[in-house]
């Protein structure tokens, strides 16, 4: 699958990246465990280019992609995070660049086919609406067909 096929989400998986989806909005906890965990991810990284004798650089490094269906305005706030609109669009919520790691509010994404993989993610009413959309492409659309039998897989679990 391309990157354009994907949309939004292709873009994300376009470099090194990691994903954290929630089905519930992340909390303080939550999201502070994923850069955690992020954090130890490049220390092992780190080792593993030592022993190597390679350098390590930090494009090599993951970008953490947490994907909550909602975010209140006092978290995004108190993780100091930045939209870049130019290049991202609405919804995607940088931490400081030496963190590497984004908060996506699935809900506040735009409803365009660039953001369909990703609003799928969401709950209620945007994820209604994604799954409209995704109806709505055509028969022979591989990815229709395949993501229909995963939303029917996940809401029979």
């Amino acid at each position: 699958m391309s990157p354009i096929e994907l949309g939004l989400l292709g873009r994300f998986a376009a470099e090194p990246a990691l994903f954290e989806p929630f089905r519930n909005a992340a909390t303080i906890a939550e999201i502070r465990s994923c850069i955690n965990n992020l954090f130890d991810i490049f220390a092992e990284f780190k080792r593993q280019a030592k022993g190597d004798k390679t350098r390590l650089t930090e494009s090599e490094l993951p970008r953490l992609w947490i994907l909550s269906p909602t975010a209140s305005e006092s978290i995004l706030d108190g993780f100091r995070t930045n939209l870049d609109e130019e290049n991202w669009g609405i919804g995607v919520h940088f931490l400081g660049d030496f963190f590497k790691t984004a908060i996506v509010v699935i809900h506040q994404l735009p409803c365009t086919k660039e953001t369909l993989w990703l609003r799928i993610l969401g709950k209620g009413r945007v994820q209604q609406q994604a799954i409209d959309e995704l109806e709505a492409l055509p028969q022979n659309n591989p990815l229709r067909s395949k993501a229909i039998d995963l939303l029917l897989n996940l809401k029979i679990s």
